[in-house]
């Protein structure tokens, strides 16, 4: 079978497999980070902009390479911006408010072990509290299931 990956990307009919293409190998896509398609033909929606966390990320690739440089100086924010995080960064939440969203909640806070203040219960108001401190010092952005964000 002739791959369709060379006759696409070098214009030469070549029969090999196309799980085994020796050019969809060598093709590295800059946004997924996947082998076997070009960065201007990746569907992948990650339309965000993601602030360096080290200073040794706003040198050159190149210049790190000929001066050696190894250290890793993080830079401290102060509150990270939602908008730059990944959604590899964001937890999906039930929401409390609708039917059986609560025992979600519930579940998912168990799933966690995240401690809830209580006194004999504890409160819908509470549990979102604790997960959304949960989310901030673990670096995720907390996002109710109707409140998710479409790019």
């Amino acid at each position: 079978m002739s791959c369709s990956i060379c006759k696409k990307y070098s214009g030469v009919t070549i029969t090999h497999e196309d799980t085994g293409c020796p050019l969809a190998e060598s093709i590295l896509c800059r946004r997924c980070n996947h082998r076997g398609h070009l960065t201007s033909t990746c569907s992948e929606a990650w339309p965000q902009w993601e602030r360096p966390t080290c200073l040794e990320e706003m040198i050159p690739a190149d210049l790190r390479a000929r001066y050696a440089i190894q250290t890793k100086t993080p830079i401290e924010y102060a509150k990270p911006r939602t908008d730059e995080m990944h959604d590899i960064n964001t937890v999906i939440i039930p929401d409390p408010y609708v039917r059986g969203g609560y025992e979600d909640l519930k579940a998912f806070i168990e799933k966690r072990k995240i401690k809830v203040e209580k006194v004999t219960k504890e409160s819908k108001e509470k549990c979102l509290e604790a997960v959304y401190n949960w989310g901030v010092s673990n670096g995720y952005r907390i996002v109710k299931m109707n409140e998710i964000p479409t790019y």
